[in-house]
């Protein structure tokens, strides 16, 4: 597993990006519909930013990239860990599966599936 982005909900998007962009001085590394993505390098974790019109909670979500989140998975529900909802896919993009940890932090398991 290795730590891929921690993402925010945001309902100004444009501001929220010249934020990331332009006050921090973070590079763009991917945007789409309404998710946007700012690091300090393409390939390293990154800051994630999802449009929505209402906020429904504070705090970010971090992400964690895994091989085969199907095997991570199984291996975490043996050890107690409890899934919000089923495995989401998001069709050539990527699988997502979301838990949290024992103090209620979000967290979240992500197959990337582009790329391959």
């Amino acid at each position: 597993m290795e730590m891929s982005v921690a993402w925010y909900e945001v309902d100004d998007f444009a501001k929220a990006k010249r934020f990331y962009g332009d006050t921090l001085g973070l590079e763009k590394v991917l945007e789409m519909d309404d998710w946007v993505e700012f690091s300090h390098a393409k390939d390293a974790p990154s800051i994630g930013l999802f449009r929505v019109d209402k906020l429904t909670r504070c705090g970010a979500k971090v992400v964690l990239r895994v091989d085969n989140l199907d095997q991570t998975r199984a291996t975490l529900l043996s050890q107690g860990v409890e899934f919000e909802g089923d495995v989401e896919e998001i069709p050539g993009m990527v699988r997502l599966a979301t838990f949290k940890d024992p103090a209620g932090n979000r967290l979240q398991l992500c197959q990337v599936l582009f790329g391959k």
